[in-house]
C-alpha cells in the first residue's frame, strides 16, 4: 500500500485479503469477522440508510393508505383505536381522512429465512418457527418461501397451500456465507412485483453480510418502494455473545483497540450499526423489528407478527398536494391519545421513476 492505514480502505480491497487468508470452508466466526471489516472501511458515524434522503413508499395515485400500529407504554398493541384520535400531514399540511379501520384484506407475505451459519439444532428451531408462523395466518393470505447463503433460493412461490411450505421448509439446509442485501433486494423487487393489496416481508437474519453485490442502499430502496411493510426478526442478540469468543473476532477486536483506542468496542460497535439500519428501515414501512435473546424465542416473535398483521389499522386520504411524476411527500400522524410509540408509513414517491431495477442471479429449485 502507498499510503498509511487509515481505516477508510474499500471493501473489495479486504474481501480480497481475507478471501486469500482463509480456506473456503467458512466458520462462523470467520464470515462474521468478514463482516466485521466494514467498520474499518466506513467513515465514522456514516449510515448506508443516510444515502437516501428518506425511506419512502411508492404509490402511483392521489388515493394515499397508510397501515398504522400504536404501542402502550408496556409496549403492547393498542386495540379500539378510534378515527378522530388521529391527525395526518402530507408536506406538513393536514389532509382530510377519508376512512379508517382494521384492514382484514388478505395479506401476500414473503418469508425471507437466513440459513448461513445455521447448526443443525438451530436450522431446525428455525424451520419449526416458520411453520408455526405459516398456520398463524389467516385463510386467504399468501406466502412465498425465499431462502439465503450465499446463494437466494426462491424455495417456494406464491401459494396458499401450508403444505408446500412446510415441504420446502423440511429441504433447507445451511450454507457458509451470507448474501443478505441481495436476498432482501430480491423478495422486494422480484416476488413483489406484481402483488397488489397488503404486502409484508418477513426476515429472519443475523443481519451479517459478506456475500452480495447489492448495498444497503439497494435493498433498502426496493424494500420501501414495494409497499410492503417489513418486519424483521434479528439474531444478532443471539450472536453476539458467540462473536466475543470465536478467535478471529478477538484478532480483529485488537487491531480496532490499538488502531483506536483501547476503551473501544468494536464488536457491540458493529452489531449496533446492523441492529439500528434495520430497526431504522423496518419502521419506515410501517413495521418492526425484534431481538429474541434466544432460538426458542424466535417462535414467540414469529406469533406476535401475525397477530399484528391481523389487526393492522390503517387510514386513507386523497393528498390535496399538487403532484410531479417522481416526486416525494412526506407523511406525519399525531395520535392524541397517551402511548410510547406509532409506527406507520413515513412518505411515498409519486408515480417513482426508480433506477434501482436490475436483476440478481438466482438459484431456482
Amino acid at each position: 500500500m502507498d499510503r498509511p492505514f487509515t481505516g477508510t480502505l474499500q471493501k473489495g480491497v479486504f474481501a480480497n485479503i481475507m478471501s486469500r487468508s482463509f480456506s473456503i470452508r467458512i466458520v462462523w466466526g470467520t464470515a462474521l469477522a468478514w463482516s466485521l471489516l466494514s467498520l474499518l472501511f466506513t467513515a465514522p458515524g456514516a449510515s448506508a440508510l443516510q444515502d437516501q434522503s428518506d425511506s419512502t413508499i411508492s404509490v402511483s395515485v392521489n388515493l394515499v393508505k397508510v397501515p398504522i400500529s400504536v404501542f402502550d407504554h408496556r409496549g403492547n398493541l393498542v386495540k379500539n383505536l378510534r378515527r378522530e384520535d388521529f391527525r395526518i400531514w402530507e408536506d406538513q399540511v393536514q389532509q382530510e381522512i377519508r376512512s379508517f379501520g382494521i384492514d382484514r384484506n388478505p395479506v401476500s407475505v414473503v418469508l425471507v429465512l437466513d440459513t448461513s451459519m445455521s447448526g443443525k439444532s438451530e436450522l431446525k428451531k428455525i424451520k419449526e418457527a416458520a411453520e408455526a408462523f405459516t398456520k398463524a395466518l389467516s385463510s386467504g393470505d399468501q406466502m412465498s418461501l425465499v431462502a439465503f447463503d450465499e446463494d437466494v433460493q426462491r424455495a417456494v412461490d406464491w401459494t396458499e397451500d401450508r403444505k408446500k411450505i412446510r415441504k420446502a421448509l423440511d429441504k433447507l439446509r445451511p450454507g457458509w456465507r451470507t448474501a443478505l442485501y441481495d436476498a432482501v433486494y430480491f423478495a422486494a423487487k422480484d416476488q413483489l412485483k406484481d402483488i397488489d393489496g397488503r404486502k409484508a416481508i418477513i426476515l429472519l437474519t443475523d443481519s451479517l453480510d459478506n456475500y452480495s453485490r447489492s448495498s444497503f442502499r439497494d435493498a433498502s430502496l426496493a424494500v420501501t418502494e414495494s409497499q410492503a411493510s417489513l418486519y424483521v426478526v434479528s439474531k444478532t442478540a443471539i450472536v453476539r455473545e458467540e462473536a466475543r469468543n470465536e478467535r478471529r473476532v478477538k484478532i480483529l477486536d485488537n487491531i480496532y483497540k490499538q488502531l483506536f483506542g483501547d476503551d473501544a468496542n468494536y464488536i457491540d460497535e458493529f452489531f449496533e450499526k446492523r441492529e439500528t439500519e434495520m430497526k431504522d428501515l423496518a419502521e419506515q414501512t410501517g413495521g418492526r423489528c425484534f431481538f429474541p435473546l434466544d432460538y426458542d424465542g424466535i417462535k414467540g416473535v414469529y406469533s406476535e407478527v401475525a397477530r399484528e398483521l391481523k389487526s393492522k389499522y390503517y387510514l386513507t386520504y386523497i393528498s390535496n398536494q399538487e403532484m410531479d411524476k417522481n416526486s416525494y411527500h412526506r407523511i406525519s400522524i399525531e395520535y392524541l391519545r397517551p402511548a410510547s410509540k406509532i409506527l406507520y408509513r413515513k412518505g411515498y414517491y409519486y408515480e417513482p421513476q426508480s433506477a434501482s431495477n436490475r436483476s440478481l442471479y438466482l438459484r431456482r429449485d
